[in-house]
């Protein structure tokens, strides 16, 4: 390799290629019904709401709010390794080969969300406050230009200070594009100056207090490994992640749920399968984060078809994890120590996956009944747990 910059192309390429390889799982045909489902149900949601918002609506708070939490968080994305730290250290002063294209790549690559939200804001924008050249063509260019000045000083706040205190420095930014954009969007173009000169200057001052101090290797590649980390999670609910180690919790708080499962061989697996659930960090906070999204789109979702396919879609997201989950799963089983053969794992997953579904139809009957849509409630119980009930049978069909 020549220089730096030719080592960080090629990380970038199998980086890349590593990613590409984990996306073909996970967005697979089935994950693909569940979005166009439960993205069609929120479009509707969105466009009937659009048509009734009332006036007083705080929607320039509201965009001030998610743009600034955005552009704010932006952490920068090196693709450094800890053998780095080694061979890297006599090239500190060459550095900046590496760091500037991984700077443009940390930019690139979290674009996406800010355009999607302008996107989709553009609507609400225009039945409260029309829709000028300056909001069309002005704001998404100066978003940009905020985003890039965002993923620069948190990178040179993270180096002068090796990542001490960089929630305040996220809070600082925060506030301030909060600002400049509920003031643009209100159209108070000179507050919004400056509000944008303050936020210059600080980006300014943030970068002069960085140069000269030592890069801080250690801070930039376990946030590195982290972010990887986090991604190979994500990943792990569709597909097996071999070098992915789960965490594991007692959680001695939900020890009473053994005690619903007979003691006796036939029920060994169940107990097991429920033991493992329970423990997994990856299956269980699933269910959790899962559950509870159904329990606010059914707050949210205004009329009863949509809520019934918002519903459906993600209880059908639900099984299909849970059960890959759990039957997919390469480690070691206590169950390989003393089989079962007589008695099916699949047939106590199949159970398992029944009960936690129930559990998530309840919860969101119990959030309609609270705002009054009784009916809505039932159809919403039963869509999910004939959906579950229909996609697990499938599932252990196919199986066995």
């Amino acid at each position: 390799m020549k220089n730096l910059h030719d080592i960080w192309s090629r990380r970038l390429h199998k980086h890349t290629v590593e990613v590409q390889n984990y996306l073909k799982y996970i967005f697979t045909g089935h994950i693909a019904v569940v979005l166009l489902f439960a993205l069609g149900a929120a479009g509707f949601a969105y466009s009937e709401w659009i048509q009734d918002i009332p006036p007083e609506f705080p929607a320039a708070w509201l965009l001030a709010g998610v743009f600034g939490l955005l552009l704010a968080i932006s952490p920068p994305s090196t693709l450094l390794k800890e053998a780095d730290t080694v061979y890297f250290l006599p090239l500190e002063s060459k550095l900046d080969e590496f760091l500037k294209p991984a700077l443009k790549w940390s930019f690139v690559s979290q674009l996406y969300l800010p355009v999607v939200v302008f996107i989709v804001s553009l609507p609400m924008v225009n039945a409260l406050y029309g829709l000028p050249s300056s909001f069309l063509i002005g704001f998404p260019i100066l978003l940009l230009l905020i985003k890039w000045w965002n993923v620069q000083t948190e990178f040179a706040f993270r180096r002068q200070g090796a990542g001490e205190g960089v929630w305040l420095d996220r809070l600082l930014r925060f506030l301030l594009v909060g600002l400049f954009t509920y003031f643009y969007i209100e159209e108070q173009l000179i507050v919004a100056v400056f509000v944008l000169f303050a936020i210059i200057f600080y980006g300014k001052w943030i970068t002069r207090k960085a140069v000269g101090k030592p890069f801080a290797y250690e801070h930039f590649i376990a946030l590195e490994e982290n972010r990887m980390l986090r991604f190979y999670q994500f990943a792990n609910y569709f597909t097996d992640v071999p070098h992915l180690k789960g965490k594991i919790k007692v959680r001695s708080w939900l020890n009473w749920i053994y005690r619903f499962i007979k003691p006796g061989a036939k029920n060994a697996h169940l107990y097991l399968v429920c033991r493992t659930f329970i423990r997994s960090d990856e299956l269980f906070y699933l269910w959790v984060r899962l559950t509870v999204i159904v329990m606010i789109g059914a707050w949210f979702v205004p009329f009863q078809v949509g809520v019934a396919l918002f519903a459906g879609a993600l209880a059908f997201a639900t099984t299909i994890q849970i059960w890959q989950g759990l039957t997919h799963t390469q480690h070691f089983r206590m169950d390989n120590l003393f089989p079962l053969s007589h008695f099916s794992r699949q047939q106590a997953v199949f159970k398992l996956i029944l009960a936690l579904q129930l559990v998530q139809s309840i919860a969101a009957a119990i959030m309609l009944v609270i705002m009054g849509q009784l009916i809505t409630a039932l159809i919403t119980l039963m869509v999910i747990l004939v959906v579950s009930f229909v996609t697990v049978t499938v599932l252990k069909s196919k199986k066995t």
